[in-house]
């Protein structure tokens, strides 16, 4: 992989109570230079990376250079507005427990949370600077991962095991319950628009593959939820075990998950807790490729890195598209990156 040649220098954002339990980038394109955040406090803080030094009691050094500096402050309701201790661009609250997880919609100006509260939660972050849209109430247990699927379509994933698919000018019931796994949801993989396949990995170490396509047709409903406003779905499109796979019995727990690299199939890749990288075909269900990652604790982040994003402009000879790779973090206190040739 492409050697760092500087070094990162990085600040300090601070000022959540009890730890940052999430983070989300949202798009360079629409807000850039910004991050999101979500804390064990039960706020959400919106921090711009343009302005303020990100230590208190720090001067901002564009203020003194700009008459102007405050204006964005200015459109952000009072309710909203940052203390100086933090350096927050905006503070939202409203949920009553701690935030587990953020997600900014493509274009910007909408965000959803999740929290332990069992509910989402959705904001405007446009005109009003953070205004509560809708509390959608449906899940039994901590709301852990929130998506967006087009333009009203929300996907919620708790530890109550099950995936919820919501209308987001309803708030009044999910449309769909999506039951399959016997533990907690640990990842959710959605496509974009024009991608109706989910994938979701549980902590039995379980794997489904949803076709949204097929989520009205009633075979694949329960009976009992037939009549009901929110459909209950149990039959997956596909399903892979991990245990199958493996002799060992550490085949229980978080379930990772990452698109993969395979350019002429549609694949996914899965890490559990065998630190064991492993691509499905998703139409088949088969194991296209292993990778041992080498970590000896549990994994706590991982991706799947294209030609582009592990490309060395200082090689020449290099072939983007037939370098791919992938980056793992665990709890033994490693960051592994790992080149991968497509076959």
């Amino acid at each position: 992989l492409t050697r760092l040649k500087f070094s990162l220098r990085g600040r300090a954002l601070s000022g959540h109570r009890g730890g940052v339990s999430c983070i989300d980038v949202p798009s360079h394109v629409y807000r850039p230079d910004s991050i999101i955040s979500g804390g064990a406090d039960g706020l959400i803080k919106l921090w711009s990376l343009r302005t303020g030094a990100g230590r208190r009691g720090e001067p901002d050094p564009t203020a003194r250079n700009s008459a102007t500096s405050t204006s964005a402050e200015d459109q952000i309701s009072p309710g909203t507005k940052a203390s100086r201790s933090g350096d927050a661009m905006s503070i939202l609250s409203g949920h009553g427990g701690r935030v587990l997880c953020v997600k900014t919609a493509w274009h910007g100006d909408r965000l959803l949370s999740g929290g332990a509260d069992r509910t989402v939660r959705l904001w405007d972050l446009a005109g009003s600077g953070g205004k509560c849209l809708n509390s959608l109430c449906g899940h039994f247990g901590w709301v852990t991962s929130v998506k967006y699927w087009g333009p009203n379509t929300i996907i919620s994933a708790s530890t109550d095991r099950s995936i919820a698919l919501w209308d987001a000018r309803v708030s009044n019931a999910p449309l769909f319950t999506l039951r399959h796994h016997y533990a907690p949801i640990s990842d959710i993989l959605v496509g974009s628009r024009t991608d109706p396949i989910m994938i979701s990995a549980g902590g039995d170490g379980t794997i489904a593959a949803w076709d949204f396509r097929r989520l009205s047709d009633p075979a694949c409903q329960s009976p009992s939820s037939q009549n009901r406003q929110c459909k209950v779905i149990r039959r997956p499109a596909g399903k892979m075990y991990l245990q199958e796979f493996t002799s060992r019995r550490r085949t229980y727990g978080p379930v990772l998950l990452s698109r993969g690299p395979s350019s002429k199939t549609k694949t996914v890749c899965c890490l559990g807790r065998d630190s064991i990288i492993r691509e499905w075909d998703i139409k088949s269900g088969e194991v296209v490729s292993e990778v041992v990652t080498g970590h000896c604790d549990t994994i706590s982040s991982f991706a799947v890195l294209d030609g582009d994003q592990l490309h060395d402009a200082q090689l020449e000879n290099t072939d983007k598209q037939s370098i791919t790779g992938t980056i793992t973090t665990s709890w033994d206190g490693t960051v592994r990156m790992r080149r991968l040739e497509q076959k």
